[in-house]
């Protein structure tokens, strides 16, 4: 099912919400400010003649008036002879005489007086005059009551009067709008980026776009309603309103447009990568960079004999030009140049020593025949470090294929009497004896396959730790061998209580292993899980891919307290319950390691609680052909065959 947030009906639905209530939101509170500013909330609701509307549209008119006045006498005129508005005015100069007046009503629901000072204006006879100290004249201006032409102070007075009818429904539309806005809002931020049924975030078109370059485009695109806006301005008309509305709708969804981008943009992380300034500063970084490492790998090209040289030479030539005594001081920096030379020499086969030690060069040996005493008492330690270390690596090759040889003879030797035991216990199996005698034969048989059990584990993780096991590495098919290891081990599976739960991908997953290996890696998982696992509970186990490994994990419940580290319980001789009752030699899972790191893959262990996982990683590989797989497979029980009747002789 898809989730909410990916869902593109209920994105619509959110985008459309929020453009509306944001829009209807805004009208909403702005006009319960007004309310509260007139007193609608008060009981003593203020006339429309004092309110800011009425007191913003007359500084208006007034402006427009004098603006006439001063500049444009014939206009002043015709404005006054249309007489279309509920505006009037008088012009009085600093001594009260009346300049100019026009329009004014019987009675006036308001009026305002304003203060204005000119140097220069036309005069009624189209005279240009000018003063040398500002005029001071008043503008006296009234608004008609009741109103009765249709001009700006209609248009506001419907609108205000509307305010007041509506002043409760606007709260409640107010809190609505504002719910509903933000709620839609988080929405809308949370299912950015999610598409489909994946929880990866996924970019459009505009998320792609570069951070300066999407800001500026926004900007342009939301300026240019704005302007036009400004055209039409003051709104007279219900025109006017439809367009308010109109560009207030566009320009809630290029806000929201532009935070969704926001959001995605961060939840897709490092957000500044996809940014013009980003690019500028890195490519010139990494320019920076380049340009140093040159020049550091040109001068570290040099041998250090010639550093040495032209640092002295440039040294000296200095204190040579500042010099009075420029020969003796050439001698002497000459003097001091040949012995720093030899030092920088002497430096050098040391250096070199070095490297070759560190890449493992163990026989390589300082001349140390013309070096200085310090240098060479150096060398002689460099010299006697790698004969050091080589006699010590030689030994511990020796001590290891020792113990090797030990473990190996040992178990071929025990395994002879082992196997008389045995035999001669599985005789008198059918003597039919009875009482305690056959008490006795059941823990000598129990004992003695637990016996033959600890010496094959013993060799085989001998033989794994040391790598004499050859890998035949072919395309595998996780999946289908991971389903086969849990069928073999069904009826034990049964017997422990236990279900076992696979999850894995429809298609096949292939990772390059050698079969047989893996097999036993994936037997003695299973047997530990149905050695420890608590009875009842699930085995899970699953396959998939992580990166470039093909990834098989186990998990199950342990019925006894994990008080052992991971990285121990793969230690051999060790496991999970320390009360050593029940069966087992303690080496399965350090076999398991040394299976899976000769075919390349990682064994990791993980305890969280009484929860025991195991992971193991393989590298992918392509589907393979089936002629050649078969070939290689063919190969493989070969070797393996030829393996065991060498094992035999």
């Amino acid at each position: 099912m898809t989730k909410v947030t990916h869902n593109l009906g209920f994105k619509v639905l959110a985008l459309f919400l929020v453009v509306i209530s944001a829009v209807s939101g805004l009208i909403s509170v702005s006009t319960v400010i007004l309310g509260g500013e007139s007193g609608f909330y008060s009981g003593s609701p203020h006339s429309y003649y004092e309110t800011s509307l009425c007191e913003r549209t007359t500084r208006q008119y007034a402006d427009d008036i004098f603006d006439l006045y001063k500049y444009d006498p014939i206009g002043l005129e015709e404005w006054k002879a249309k007489g279309n508005s509920n505006f009037g005015f008088q012009i009085f100069d600093g001594g009260g005489n009346i300049l100019n007046q026009g329009n004014v009503p019987e009675v006036a629901g308001a009026t305002k007086s304003f203060t204005y000072s000119i140097f220069e204006y036309y005069d009624s006879n189209g005279k240009w005059i000018e003063y040398d100290e500002p005029l001071v004249i008043q503008l006296k201006s009234y608004v008609k009551s009741p109103l009765t032409a249709s001009d700006n102070y209609w248009m506001s007075y419907q609108l205000y009067e509307m305010a007041y009818n509506l002043r409760m429904w606007m709260l409640l539309l107010a809190l609505v709008s504002m719910l509903v806005f933000f709620a839609s809002l988080i929405y809308l931020l949370c299912a950015a980026g999610h598409r489909g049924d994946s929880d990866v975030i996924t970019p459009n078109l505009q998320d792609r776009i570069p951070l300066e370059i999407y800001f500026g485009l926004v900007l342009m695109l939301g300026a240019i309603p704005v302007a036009g806006l400004h055209e039409i301005y003051p709104f007279n008309s219900f025109s006017h309103l439809i367009v308010l509305l109109s560009v207030l709708f566009y320009l809630s969804a290029l806000g929201v447009a532009v935070l969704m981008s926001i959001s995605t943009r961060l939840k897709m992380g490092k957000w500044w990568r996809n940014s013009i300034t980003y690019w500028f500063f890195h490519i010139g970084w990494k320019f920076a960079i380049a340009v140093v490492t040159t020049m550091r790998d040109a001068i570290t090209a040099l041998p250090m004999t010639w550093k040495v040289g032209v640092a002295w030479l440039l040294i000296s030539s200095f204190y040579f030009a500042n010099s009075y005594n420029s020969f003796s001081v050439f001698v002497v920096n000459c003097i001091i140049m040949v012995l720093l030379l030899s030092t920088s020499a002497q430096l050098q086969k040391l250096k070199k020593a070095g490297e070759q030690l560190a890449n493992g060069n163990l026989e390589y040996k300082v001349d140390i025949s013309r070096m200085f005493r310090t240098f060479r008492r150096h060398g002689n330690n460099l010299n006697s470090l790698s004969k050091g270390a080589l006699i010590a690596m030689e030994q511990k090759i020796k001590s290891e294929r020792l113990k090797t040889e030990l473990i190996t003879n040992v178990s071929h030797d025990i395994k002879t009497p082992l196997t008389s035991i045995i035999n001669y216990v599985d005789l008198l199996k059918k003597q039919g004896l009875t009482g305690q005698a056959q008490e006795y034969l059941e823990v000598l048989d129990r004992q003695s396959r637990r016996l033959k059990k600890l010496t094959e584990d013993l060799v085989e993780a001998s033989k794994a730790s040391t790598g004499n096991i050859s890998a035949n590495l072919v395309p595998t098919d996780l999946c289908e061998l991971v389903h086969q290891g849990v069928a073999e081990y069904e009826e034990k599976l049964e017997l422990s209580n236990l279900e076992v739960v696979i999850t894995a991908l429809d298609e096949p997953i292939y990772g390059m292993v050698d079969g047989n290996l893996t097999w036993r890696v994936l037997s003695n998982l299973l047997s530990n899980a149905c050695k420890y696992s608590q009875p009842g509970t699930r085995v899970y186990v699953d396959v998939a891919k992580k990166g470039q490994y093909g990834l098989i994990s186990m998990k199950n419940i342990s019925r006894e307290q994990l008080n052992v580290a991971p990285d121990e319980l793969m230690e051999r001789f060790v496991r999970g319950d320390s009360s050593r009752s029940t069966e087992g030699s303690g080496l399965g899972l350090n076999i398991a390691r040394s299976l899976v790191e000769i075919q390349k893959g990682k064994f990791t262990l993980s305890i969280d609680g009484d929860m025991f996982k195991s992971f193991v990683q393989f590298p992918l590989a392509k589907e393979p052909n089936l002629q050649e797989q078969k070939e290689d497979e063919d190969e493989g029980a070969v070797q393996e065959e030829q393996g065991e009747n060498e094992e035999i002789r």
